[in-house]
């Protein structure tokens, strides 16, 4: 099984310690920083503690975190190349397992974190077989990817009634 994931427009690979600046850059920048880690501006070491963590998951769950790059600069299908644009991935453990994104802002718009969403979503249902995904993002975002409202500003998607609707995502 590959933890390689492709778009029609990304490359996911799993984030590593290579992506520690990248990451650090995009997850300190204040307009992303608004939306995530409740507006708190990570440090180094944290950025290396959510690497680390993401790659104990991928060994032991399957899942964690891939970095976004645009497909067309990763051609090798097993090495990233070309610059980060952003994150996606599954995080928790069980069933509390909640899809997450960040984009970098000159890419917002752009369906991007849709297009990673179904990824993420096909790869959650059909290689890990989970039952349910939850997520806390926008209304429209989570239309678009088949969730349904799941209590106060949470969304699921569940696996049986995502697989039934096979959401398509326009570009």
């Amino acid at each position: 099984m590959s933890d390689v994931l492709r778009t029609g427009r990304l490359a996911l690979h799993p984030v590593s310690m290579s992506d520690h600046s990248a990451l650090l850059a995009h997850w300190t920048g204040p307009k992303v920083r608004r939306h995530l880690f409740e507006g708190v501006a990570l440090s180094p070491t944290q950025v290396t503690e959510v690497i680390a963590s993401s790659q104990r998951d991928f060994a032991t769950e399957g899942y964690g975190l891939w970095g976004l790059r645009d497909a067309g600069t990763a051609l090798d299908h097993a090495l990233p190349d070309g610059d980060l644009i952003g994150v996606a991935g599954l995080r928790g453990h069980g069933a509390d397992v909640e899809i997450v994104y960040s984009l970098q802002p000159d890419r917002w718009g752009q369906g991007l974190a849709a297009e990673a969403g179904r990824a993420v979503l096909e790869y959650a249902f059909e290689v890990l077989r989970l039952r349910r995904v939850t997520a806390e993002i926008d209304a429209g975002l989570a239309d678009v990817l088949g969730m349904r409202p799941h209590g106060d500003g949470h969304y699921a998607a569940e696996r049986s009634a995502w697989f039934g609707s096979r959401h398509t995502v326009d570009v």
